[in-house]
């Protein structure tokens, strides 16, 4: 899964057999394409004063990404897979 969060970076995300689709689950909450398909999603990426330490914020009531200001993609990258991976999401077990 990539998205272009620049016109100079375009960042793709590592899936995994149990969850093809993360960036997508931290977005949105959900792993179901919307009934619609993927073009009918709408996702704000919008950048934020905080520093490179920090990571991506996903509000996915919102479909809303606070993302940085990285000085690199590979900064970026780092950090949204790190986000990503320790994503509890909505687990009421």
């Amino acid at each position: 899964f990539a998205f272009r969060c620049s016109p100079q970076w375009e960042v793709t995300c590592p899936s995994s057999p149990t969850s093809p689709l993360p960036l997508l689950v931290f977005l949105t909450g959900s792993d179901r394409i919307p009934i619609y398909g993927m073009s009918s999603l709408r996702i704000i990426i919008q950048s934020t004063t905080s520093g490179e330490q920090y990571l991506p914020v996903a509000h996915t009531c919102y479909n809303l990404l606070d993302l940085p200001k990285y000085s690199s993609k590979e900064i970026l990258s780092a950090r949204l897979v790190q986000a990503i991976d320790h994503y509890e999401g909505f687990s009421l077990a």
